[in-house]
């Protein structure tokens, strides 16, 4: 239902013209929106459209009513897709576009090593800001394939081939990389987003295509150590602070390449930020209605195998106590890393378990069989985060009782009020902070699920 309504009661407390909004109800804008501020004591619907109006990147308010677990209102900046959500109320202003913070691509000169999986050169997206020395760098996630059939599957994708990245991008990519966010606490750093096509987890050393690797190039730490020759030349090697993050598959590959990151730039202090990247060994779900691994399989057994096909690049450390292969999931390359790290997952992930652990989605009717599966899964995830919960540890961890994947936001999840973007905030400026919900599971009522 369309209502129209005026903007003008509270215009001259916010200094905001005077001008009406469109009023939608029923429906949210979504992913990958930016939410610019949540005013979580603002209850009235003139009030949280005029605030809209107040701040120049936003381009639609969202009001939840008292009862709904977000409250408050959302200002976004328009740049998502409208999504149904029963309990919205979305206020648009007129005479404004979605804010796009783009950036133009970069590619890689041909004769790189860093390769995408067909051959073509790798590239990234820089929103450099020459008054900062610090730099974030963004790895994108996308899965990974470790057999010739799901490998086939990336062709013609943007997980294949540059030819069809963007010729722009949003450099809000990796969530609290984004500009112009109150509660982003690197929103003035120079940032990178580093596109991900060669399906080996940050990790591949190919550099040449052969029958062993099915024609395909696996190149991705030779596509980030590419990436930093170049940056290096654009200020990069002046750089005091490095943070190398990475959601998902990029999140994995932050492990590997962490140490080697901060043995590159020993003048800086580097950081791992890798948001739902803590993996462990698969121990798949067999209860009624399994199903199967829509990814590789990331059984133990299967690790030689894919460390071989990739010839993967990992933590020495770890490679000379365990050898290369158990050394790329975060679970057994942890306790060889020596530099700092502020770990994001979820104590139930959802793409972990149901594209490897083979557990049916259910959600929101989980029958008692996956419920115990779940709290098993938990388990195993509360013991690997241990050492980093562990008061004298180097780590930050923001750990909510959730079944969400890379679904963090600045309103959502919350542990003890804060959000992801406000315990790192936190613990870049010194703070110990370690946040991991005791609920159990499922058990958080901010959670995006």
């Amino acid at each position: 239902m369309m209502v129209r309504a005026a903007c003008l009661a509270l215009a001259m407390v916010y200094g905001a013209s005077a001008t009406n909004c469109t009023f939608v109800k029923g429906m949210d804008v979504g992913d990958p929106s930016t939410i610019i501020s949540h005013l979580e004591d603002v209850t009235n619907e003139i009030e949280c459209c005029t605030a809209c109006q107040a701040e120049p990147m936003c381009v639609v308010a969202i009001l939840f009513p008292p009862s709904d677990p977000v409250k408050g209102c959302w200002l976004k900046d328009g740049s998502g897709t409208n999504q149904s959500k029963p309990n919205a109320l979305s206020c648009f202003v007129p005479n404004r576009s979605p804010h796009s913070d783009g950036v133009n691509l970069t590619l890689l000169p041909d004769s790189t090593p860093g390769k995408c999986m067909d051959g073509s050169p790798g590239g990234y997206y820089l929103a450099p800001n020459s008054s900062s020395s610090t730099w974030v760098i963004n790895l994108e996630g996308g899965g990974e394939c470790a057999s010739e059939i799901l490998c086939n599957t990336r062709r013609g994708s943007a997980l294949f081939s540059s030819k069809y990245f963007k010729p722009q991008e949003d450099a809000s990519n990796g969530g609290y990389l984004t500009a112009g966010v109150r509660e982003n606490p690197l929103a003035d750093a120079n940032r990178v987003f580093i596109p991900y096509c060669s399906q080996d987890l940050w990790t591949g050393q190919r550099t040449s295509a052969t029958k062993d690797t099915w024609g395909f190039y696996f190149s991705g730490h030779l596509v980030l150590e590419a990436v930093l020759d170049e940056l290096d030349q654009r200020g990069l090697k002046d750089a005091t602070q490095i943070i190398l993050s990475g959601e998902s598959a990029g999140g994995i590959g932050v492990w590997p390449n962490l140490d080697w990151l901060a043995d590159r730039y020993s003048n800086a202090k580097v950081i791992g930020v890798p948001i739902a990247g803590f993996y462990f060994w698969a121990y798949p779900y067999e209860g009624p209605g399994h199903t199967a691994s829509g990814l590789a399989d990331f059984r133990e057994a299967a690790w030689p195998s894919h460390v071989q096909l990739w010839d993967s690049f990992v933590d020495s450390d770890c490679a000379n106590a365990l050898g290369a292969w158990q050394c790329v999931l975060a679970n057994s390359t942890l306790p060889y890393i020596t530099t700092q790290a502020f770990i994001v997952e979820s104590n139930v992930d959802k793409v972990v378990t149901t594209a490897h652990d083979w557990v049916p989605n259910q959600d929101p009717n989980w029958t008692e069989p996956v419920l115990a599966y779940f709290r098993e899964w938990a388990s195993n995830m509360t013991v690997g985060l241990a050492p980093p919960m562990a008061s004298t540890s180097k780590y930050g961890v923001f750990n909510p009782a959730c079944f969400i994947h890379t679904d963090f936001s600045t309103t959502s999840p919350l542990i003890n009020g804060r959000s992801y973007y406000q315990a790192l905030g936190e613990w870049l400026t010194g703070s110990p902070t370690k946040l991991q919900d005791t609920c159990g599971i499922l058990c958080n009522p901010s959670c995006a699920h």
